[in-house]
């Protein structure tokens, strides 16, 4: 939950809606985040704390950066493969492919219930040259929100935005690999197009 805004109606660093424009802002909001609700070990201390992960990343400070992902991976109420997803995407940019990808299997096993897991795992793997294996998560992610790839319609790509970031990601990287498109890929298409006939109408 965001604490109270600052002066002017602006929010400060650690508030959940605080975008930092500067160096000085980010390492002030990443040294905010990692006060928010610490001492209590639970799934928001966790996600704040991977949040100031990232931050201390951009800024350069990896080492800062390591040490609050291992923090947050050490707290158990930690939402089921968030934090995990997190710090496998910090590790493939510091090309330290072998660790991340090892940590990317645990997180099979724990079956996420949390889309943006799917979608971050699947974005980390694509972008860092592993379009398979990308694939495969991205699908997981629909299988997991639908159960049946084949009763994917149209409509949920209207309607539910994980859906469509997974069906965008999948669309993305099966071209990467060639492959010829099939039912979800051609939804993405006509999504896409629709999309581009009402910003030509607007």
């Amino acid at each position: 939950m965001a604490r109270k805004r600052g002066k002017h109606g602006q929010y400060r660093p650690g508030d959940e809606y605080f975008l930092p424009l500067t160096d000085a802002e980010r390492r002030a909001h990443a040294d905010a985040l990692t006060a928010v609700h610490a001492g209590h070990r639970c799934a928001e201390h966790a996600e704040s704390l991977c949040h100031a992960g990232e931050y201390y990343a951009m800024l350069g400070e990896h080492d800062r950066a390591e040490e609050v992902f291992r923090e947050a991976l050490g707290i158990e109420d930690a939402e089921p493969g968030s934090t995990q997803a997190m710090y496998a995407s910090f590790l493939l940019d510091r090309n330290r492919d072998d660790e991340a990808l090892a940590l990317i299997a645990t997180v099979r096993r724990l079956h996420p219930e949390n889309l943006d897991v799917y979608v971050m795992i699947g974005e980390a793997l694509e972008t860092n040259g592993y379009p398979q294996q990308a694939a495969r998560w991205f699908t997981a992610g629909l299988v997991s929100r639908l159960g049946h790839l084949a009763d994917l319609q149209g409509s949920d790509l209207h309607t539910d935005f994980d859906v469509l970031m997974l069906a965008n990601g999948r669309f993305r990287v099966r071209q990467t690999l060639g492959l010829p498109p099939d039912h979800i890929d051609s939804l993405v298409l006509e999504e896409r197009q629709a999309a581009e006939v009402l910003a030509e109408s607007g």
